[in-house]
């Protein structure tokens, strides 16, 4: 018989904490850089703010360096990626995406087994009784959860199968989503987000020497909006998204929990 690919298994296959660790720590090396290329005197990021921070005192350098520090803070994934070459970046990709991949299937796998042993949670057949489990409720709750949470991991089974193939691109299209709407809502025009991103690149030297305007704008901002309004409206849903066949209200809330964390932070790559 096969052996089960467990988490624990994907794990030492994939070492995602190792990524993770690269990511925290040249985030924290190169925040003062990016911050300073965003909030340099020509950027165009110090023609905007806010508009919920509007006031009618003089704060527009309090209100543009806020702005910096959340653009910058919004390239916690992509300045790895921006460290990497064409290569490098297209192997981190592809390996967190499969980690994340093999997780949703580890999962669906070990509550498909649960779910295929309707025993799994009763009497043996020798025993003298045939009655059920006194807590016959609680074992109910158990199924009624796992059948309800593995309709959650399907969902994200169905989209990693749906998703293009990973290319040099990849870690900025999923990454700069954040980044891209924040100048979007400062209604920051066309050609001064290009600009920015420009800057941004050229100072960190990215292995991309395409990077011209309009293979910014269709090759790396159009996609990172796309993928970016995409995981919100998934996320929305999620207020109105009815387990109908659970009755257990604080099972509902664990399960809207899980699927929001699934959606949010297993397709981070």
């Amino acid at each position: 018989m096969k052996k089960q690919i467990t988490i624990k298994d994907l794990k030492n296959i994939y070492n995602p904490k190792e990524i993770i660790s690269l990511i925290d720590e040249t985030f924290e090396q190169n925040r003062n850089k990016i911050f300073t290329i965003i909030n340099n005197p020509n950027s165009p990021v110090l023609n905007y703010h806010q508009p919920h921070q509007i006031s009618l005192l003089d704060k527009n350098s309090a209100q543009n360096n806020s702005i910096s520090h959340e653009l910058a803070d919004s390239m916690k994934d992509a300045i790895y990626f921006m460290t990497l070459d064409k290569k490098d970046r297209t192997n981190v990709a592809k390996r967190m995406r499969d980690y994340e991949y093999g997780y949703a299937k580890a999962v669906f796998s070990r509550i498909n087994h649960f779910l295929a042993d309707s025993d799994i949670l009763f009497l043996p057949s020798w025993s003298s009784s045939k009655n059920k489990l006194s807590n016959h409720k609680l074992i109910s709750g158990i199924y009624e959860f796992l059948e309800a949470f593995q309709s959650i991991i399907k969902i994200e089974i169905e989209y990693w199968e749906s998703i293009s193939r990973v290319g040099y691109l990849t870690g900025f299209q999923i990454s700069m989503g954040g980044f891209f709407m924040i100048l979007k809502n400062i209604r920051m025009p066309q050609k001064d987000q290009i600009s920015l991103v420009q800057s941004i690149f050229d100072g960190f030297n990215v292995d991309w020497n395409e990077r011209e305007r309009e293979n910014i704008r269709n090759s790396l901002q159009k996609p990172a909006i796309i993928n970016y309004e995409k995981q919100q409206t998934e996320l929305r849903k999620l207020v109105s998204q009815s387990f109908f066949e659970v009755s257990s209200p604080e099972i509902i809330i664990m399960l809207e929990q899980l699927s929001f964390s699934y959606k949010k932070y297993l397709r981070r790559f």
